[in-house]
């Protein structure tokens, strides 16, 4: 059952999914917007964190001491089939209407 994204009340708990392939740019990264607030894919997100801060490599050039920061491995990437279940609120619903289109909404 796909749930109308005006009718769902903020604060409540739905399932995104991606049903099909985004056709331009912004609306894959309003995408992985929406799926990293998904507490599974927001973990993810926090142990790499703590990941690259430990791989940083200092290097000395010209007397001063420079960091190398490891480049953010993307989670998310708004592609087909990806999913995450997420707490509706005003930005987020905004986002799921910009997309919709792409995305089926169901209540968790």
């Amino acid at each position: 059952m796909t749930a109308d994204i005006e009718t769902i009340e903020s604060g409540s708990q739905v399932r995104v999914e991606v049903v099909k392939k985004p056709t331009n740019a912004a609306a894959v990264k309003t995408l992985k917007r929406v799926l990293l607030k998904s507490p599974e894919h927001a973990e993810d997100q926090k142990v790499q964190k703590r990941g690259r801060v430990h791989g940083e490599v200092p290097l000395r050039r010209g007397g001063r001491i420079y960091a190398q920061h490891p480049r953010k491995t993307h989670v998310v990437k708004g592609e087909l089939g990806e999913s995450g279940t997420i707490r509706v609120t005003g930005d987020v619903r905004n986002d799921l209407n910009s997309v919709k289109r792409f995305i089926t909404v169901t209540p968790a």
